[in-house]
């Protein structure tokens, strides 16, 4: 029961840090204390577990209340409203301003420390371009994976996104001596654990497609803490969020190409 109510802690430590909905008080009384890190570092997948739940869910009520077509696009609309506004726009805006900054030719190790999610700063007409193109993409691919008997989909998409957030919030942040969840690298397990079941549930479903899902997720966690540790000494809050953010995409990508029946 302890560790039971240290994970629910864990999880709202975790929502906290990647969500900026907030929780119902009654919640957030009655499980809010502080929680140790390796609980909120495990609390990543979780939240991402519980969001795809809910999502899916909407997923299956949108095309039995509506015609399949019609109800895929509901859905399609309301889950990127949902991926986008639950940063507040900030991993679109900083996808927005690394496309911008990469069309002044700029080398991306220039270009990320000059990433941006405030909107206000953002003023090139053709982030309107970016955003519209970029929207449509991800409506047209949930769309896909709605309609063609991949709902649950979503679950991968966001257990893995959150998982390279959670990894990454263990490296050292730039310019500290600190991580946001100092954790040391041999006490990790929980969260590859946590992921690694809820993927071999999904493994029942998409055989194909979760191989190469998890695959991604390890090595892209992997490979952008290594990058931005040689690069720039640690990650910032930035480049977490854009790095859940671009995961969500080649998550979405892969559901389309190995998922969909």
């Amino acid at each position: 029961m302890v560790k039971l109510k240290k994970n629910i802690q864990g999880a709202l430590n975790a929502w906290e840090m990647l969500i900026d909905f907030p929780l119902p008080e009654a919640v957030t009384h009655k499980f809010k204390a502080k929680s140790d890190t390796i609980s909120t570092l495990i609390g990543f997948p979780l939240v991402g577990l519980i969001l795809g739940i809910l999502l899916a869910f909407a997923a299956f009520f949108c095309t039995v209340v509506f015609k399949p077509v019609a109800g895929s696009v509901i859905f399609a609309i309301l889950a990127v409203a949902f991926l986008d506004l639950k940063d507040s726009g900030r991993g679109l805006g900083l996808l927005c301003s690394g496309f911008l900054l990469r069309l002044r030719r700029l080398p991306l190790a220039e270009a990320l420390p000059m990433l941006t999610g405030d909107w206000n700063k953002i003023t090139n007409p053709l982030s309107a371009v970016f955003v519209s193109l970029f929207e449509i993409a991800k409506v047209a691919l949930l769309f896909t994976l709605s309609l063609y008997g991949a709902k649950l989909w979503i679950i991968a998409i966001l257990v893995g996104a959150f998982t390279v957030q959670g990894v990454l919030a263990t490296v050292q942040e730039r310019n500290t001596d600190s991580a946001i969840l100092p954790i040391s690298r041999d006490k990790m397990q929980g969260i590859w654990w946590v992921s690694g079941v809820i993927y071999a549930v999904l493994l029942m479903i998409f055989p194909f497609g979760v191989i190469v899902a998890a695959a991604t997720v390890y090595l892209c966690s992997n490979g952008f803490a290594e990058y931005f540790k040689r690069n720039f000494n640690g990650v910032t809050p930035d480049f977490i969020t854009v790095s859940g953010a671009v995961i969500e995409f080649i998550l979405l990508l892969i559901g389309v190409l190995f998922a969909v029946q």
